[in-house]
């Protein structure tokens, strides 16, 4: 891969995750904005829901294999992690509304489909850019 592909690779995983930012990550309780989800994702470990603070978690990876400067290996396999922790987001049956009283039930929405592209890009990048050392 070049690296003006390369560039213009990590400018898709940046829109699509930025896109995912502004529209709904689920749907149902008055629909739930993914800067919301990203912001206040991380209490529904409080609230015992696992699979939504492990979907949640996969933005942690997510910025640490796009910020951190470290060895590719290390990428890959965290960005591979972070695909598969975004999966959990599919067994997301409801979530905390009206500041945490009650729950709502949920599904994902078009926001949610913004966001696992941008960390399977991520990965394909990671696996892409491990593919090129290894043939060297």
């Amino acid at each position: 891969m070049t690296k003006k592909n390369n560039g213009i690779l990590t400018y898709a995983i940046i829109g699509f995750y930025l896109i995912s930012l502004f529209t709904e990550s689920f749907t149902g309780g008055g629909g739930i904005i993914g800067i919301l989800t990203l912001i206040f994702g991380g209490l529904s470990i409080l609230m015992l829901k696992i699979t939504a603070f492990g979907a949640w978690s996969a933005n942690i990876l997510f910025f640490v294999v796009l910020i951190k400067k470290s060895q590719i290996e290390t990428k890959l396999i965290l960005s591979g992690i972070s695909v598969i922790l975004g999966f959990l987001a599919l067994f997301v049956t409801d979530l905390p509304m009206h500041m945490g009283s009650t729950t709502s039930p949920v599904k994902i929405g078009i926001g949610f489909y913004f966001w696992i592209a941008s960390l399977i890009l991520l990965f394909n990048k990671s696996l892409i850019d491990y593919l090129k050392v290894r043939k060297k």
